[in-house]
Order: C-alpha cells, then sequence, then structure tokens
C-alpha cells in the first residue's frame, strides 16, 4: 500500500507551466528547446498571418490559418520522426509549389470537423504532441500597420515585406477585433511563466497580444513574464531600434503588465554575417537596456547560418537562436524566481 501511494504522489506532482507566446520560427525554436525539460508548455499562436502556403490557403479555403500552428504542432510532437519531416515538408514544384505539407493536412482537418479548435485537437493526437497549441482565437483576422506619415498598410505579409523606405510603423491594429479563445486566456493566467518569443515584433508577436482579453489575462499572472530579444533589428518594422525600444514598444501592447525579465544574446556575431545583414540594410540590435528590467546576457546563438529551403518563398534570417541554449537560460530564470516545479 506505501508503495501505491507513493507512487500516486509522484504521478501527480504538478509541473511548471510555461506559455510560450507568438508565431513563426521563434517560437518554433523556443518550443523546441523547452519540451526536453520536464514542464507543462503551451504554445498561444497568431492567427493573423495571410503571407505564403498559409495565405493561398486562408484566401482560398477560408480557414484559420495554419503556418504557425503546424510549426508549434512538429516543435512539440514526439511521435514518428517520419511524420515530423512530413508535416513540415514543403513542395517545390507543379500546382502544390510553396504548400507545406502540414498546413493542407490542418486545412483539411479543419473542413471535416467544421471547427478549428477540434481539428487541431485531432492534429494533437495524429503527432502525440507533448503539451498544447492553442490558437489565440478561434477566429482570424488581419493586421493593419498605421505609419508615422499616417499612411496605413494592411495584411501581415505586407507589413513584413523589407521596406526601409517607408515611414516607421506608429502602431498596430486588428480587423477585425476578435475575442480571445477561452482556452488561451486561462492557460496565460494561470502560466507559471509567460514566455514572449523571438521573432517579428510587429508580425509574429504583437498580432497574439493585440487580441481581446489577452493583456489582461497576462496581467493577472503570478509568474514572470519574459521576452527573448530577437538578433537583429527588420527594415520597415524596426529599423534604428535598440534593445530599450523594444521593451518600450512591448509595454504599450502588454499594459498593466510589464516584463520582467529581458534575455539578450550575449555571443560574438561571425563578421562575415555582419557585412551580409549591412549589405541590406539591417542591424544587430543594440543592448541598452537600462535597469528596468532583469536583464539576461548570455549566448543563445545558434552556430549554423540558416539556409534557404527550396519552394519558400519569402524571406528569412539569416542568424537564429539555438533552442537548446535558449531553453536552459529560460529554465534558469524560471528556477529564480521560485516557479519552477516537479
Amino acid at each position: 500500500m506505501a508503495y501505491v501511494v507513493g507512487f500516486f504522489c509522484m504521478e501527480n506532482i504538478k509541473k511548471s507551466k510555461i506559455v510560450v507566446l507568438g508565431g513563426g520560427t521563434g517560437t518554433f525554436t523556443t518550443l523546441s528547446g523547452l519540451k526536453v525539460h520536464d514542464v507543462d508548455l503551451t504554445a498561444v499562436v497568431s492567427i493573423a498571418d495571410d503571407g505564403g502556403s498559409t495565405g493561398r490557403l486562408r484566401d482560398e479555403l477560408g480557414v484559420l490559418p495554419p503556418g504557425d500552428i503546424r510549426q508549434c504542432l512538429v516543435a512539440l510532437a514526439s511521435g514518428d520522426d517520419a511524420l515530423r519531416h512530413l508535416f513540415n515538408y514543403r513542395f517545390s514544384e507543379g500546382s502544390l509549389d510553396g504548400h507545406h505539407f502540414g498546413n493542407l493536412f490542418l486545412s483539411a482537418l479543419e473542413k471535416i470537423y467544421g471547427n478549428p479548435i477540434q481539428a487541431i485537437s485531432a492534429a494533437h493526437r495524429v503527432l502525440n504532441v507533448r503539451g498544447k497549441v492553442i490558437p489565440v482565437s478561434a477566429q482570424s483576422s488581419n493586421l493593419f500597420a498605421e505609419l508615422e506619415d499616417g499612411t496605413v498598410v494592411e495584411g501581415e505579409h505586407a507589413i513584413d515585406v523589407k521596406d526601409n523606405q517607408r515611414a516607421k510603423i506608429r502602431e498596430c491594429f486588428l480587423d477585425p477585433v476578435v475575442i480571445a479563445n477561452p482556452e488561451a486566456l486561462d492557460a496565460i493566467r494561470e502560466a507559471d511563466a509567460i514566455i514572449l518569443a523571438p521573432g517579428d515584433l510587429y508580425t509574429s508577436l504583437i498580432p497574439v497580444l493585440l487580441v481581446q482579453g489577452v493583456a489582461e489575462a497576462i496581467s493577472e499572472c503570478k509568474g514572470p513574464v519574459i521576452y527573448v530579444l530577437n538578433l537583429v533589428a527588420k527594415p520597415g518594422q524596426t529599423d534604428g531600434y535598440t534593445a530599450q525600444k523594444f521593451i518600450e514598444k512591448l509595454k504599450t501592447y502588454i499594459s498593466p503588465a510589464k516584463v520582467d525579465v529581458a534575455i539578450v544574446n550575449s555571443a560574438e556575431i561571425p563578421e562575415a554575417v555582419l557585412v551580409r545583414y549591412t549589405k541590406v540594410g539591417e542591424h544587430i540590435i543594440k543592448d541598452d537596456l537600462n535597469g528596468e528590467c532583469k536583464v539576461y546576457r548570455e549566448d543563445v546563438l545558434a552556430e549554423k547560418i540558416a539556409r534557404p529551403i527550396a519552394g519558400d518563398r519569402l524571406e528569412r534570417s539569416l542568424l537564429r537562436h539555438d533552442s537548446a541554449k535558449l531553453a536552459k537560460v529560460i529554465i534558469n530564470i524560471i528556477k529564480s524566481f521560485g516557479t519552477l516545479r516537479g
């Protein structure tokens, strides 16, 4: 009997709940590193993507944008590697050129179930997902950016286009306004730590924060809000931004919550890479954080430079965070706040 009681207790020890907010490659990287740790992981994902394969399927089929959801599902998949590779496979020829198999799969599931939440739940079972992937809303929306000269740019993909000739972004908004998925809000409120994932500030992270109810839920969370700073600023979005500027912009979207911790890469960037970025008008983000939040300066840089993928029509960053290094830093931060359980 003692053994049974002991076993029962061990099985019911609660794991720390970590919620990652964002979309795109940065969220994929963050989740990939954290999933090997003994934590309860949830990804709350953007529903405003309208570029590439995702945009085509959204326009043609009227489905919830599948791209960011697919990436998160694959990141947390613990099933057969063949399935993970299959979901990430991108066609590079024929009428399916540019489409990910996983995007097509999720779109088909949504048509079968008639409900995106049920479709994603089914995909969890297929991929044996360790954790949860939750769309921030059950409805898709369109992202708009109002520039400092009064111009309004419509659509995430249009905002994402590198253009350092246009005016700086004043603010972003969603139209139509959408209400957050209740499951997403519950996950955020109950989190032991919230991670604001790296990625394009205005087109990956802010679309999640703009959904009604999200900022308020973050403010109700008792755990730390941890922001992973990008490695590089992006023309047309964050030209000239320093680390402090990123934090200041985030404050306007998560208020009344605040960023408790910032993770800044401290590793030296190879000179050859710096030259390549300079040629296209990009720059490494200057670390000028002034003590407004706690700062962890760590080597979180991936050693390998990202390469283009066949069939991918969108421009991607060359520099990436290393998933294992980043996860280790995040876990250490949560330990320091005393919210790591298990």
